[in-house]
């Protein structure tokens, strides 16, 4: 049977295509190939001590021009636990322009200034002016009323540019992440 390829197209060898190849890569944007890791990546939960740790590096990737959380946003990313349960938020900015992060209710995520904390503690500080590039912060909080909140970057225009996620408090359950699909 005859070979629908040229004989010399066997020839070719790996060696050869290496210019090429690193020539095809080089012209790709680098943030191309900077995925943000699972958001699984960024919780871990402890069901007997009933405590959740999140941790958001604000600026993860170029997604949304940098305006995301673990390199993702608009909503994306969900965390989920169950009242009464104790959150602990550990928080880098990794981005070019100050940010912060406070969790309101969802409803009130669209303010343009003024959002309500949803829980007491449940801001870093200073989230109007933002924290400085190369901070890092930690806060906890008990999130101890069900519903849907916004974990929103407080800064002037960041939650409209998207820079937000979601927190629902559930009766009961074990605490997860997820991510919408086609959010991000």
């Amino acid at each position: 049977m005859l070979s629908p390829y040229p004989r010399r197209a066997a020839r070719l060898s790996i060696p050869a295509l290496v210019p090429t190849l690193a020539m095809v890569l080089s012209a790709l944007p680098l943030h191309a190939s900077a995925a943000a890791p699972p958001p699984s990546h960024w919780f871990s939960a402890n069901i007997g001590g009933r405590t959740a740790t999140l941790t958001l590096i604000a600026g993860y990737t170029n997604a949304l021009g940098g305006f995301n959380f673990d390199g993702y946003g608009k909503g994306a990313m969900v965390v989920n636990v169950p009242s009464g349960y104790r959150v602990t938020i550990l928080y880098r900015n990794n981005g070019q322009y100050p940010h912060s992060v406070l969790v309101t209710p969802y409803a009130k995520k669209d303010l343009v200034t003024g959002w309500p904390v949803a829980f007491r503690g449940a801001a870093s500080s200073d989230a109007t002016d933002g924290a400085s590039p190369g901070a890092t912060q930690h806060f906890s909080f008990v999130a101890d009323r069900v519903g849907t909140y916004a974990i929103i970057c407080a800064v002037a225009g960041h939650e409209q540019a998207g820079m937000w996620d979601v927190l629902r408090v559930t009766r009961g359950g074990k605490p997860f992440i997820t991510v919408v699909a086609g959010r991000h």
